[in-house]
């Protein structure tokens, strides 16, 4: 359905900027999680778009980055 078109993109979309967010910061995968207290591999995938992670994660993620968690959500 349409609506699921909808959702992969915004897992893309959330993943890239995450990573663009991170590469700012200077922090390796590795490292952010490691500060977020996930694995490496799920890092991995949600920055591939590949996974839907929590909202307490993804606010967990925004205050590491040092961001609003409103900040996540502006992509390009």
């Amino acid at each position: 359905s349409s609506n699921n078109v909808c959702m992969a993109t915004l897992r893309e979309e959330f993943g890239k900027r995450i990573k663009e967010l991170r590469k700012k910061d200077g922090l390796t995968q590795e490292k952010l999680a490691e500060l977020a207290k996930i694995d490496y591999s799920y890092l991995n995938l949600i920055e591939a778009g590949k996974r839907n992670p929590s909202l307490k994660r993804i606010a967990k993620l925004a205050r590491i980055l040092k961001i609003n968690l409103s900040e996540l959500f502006k992509f390009k």
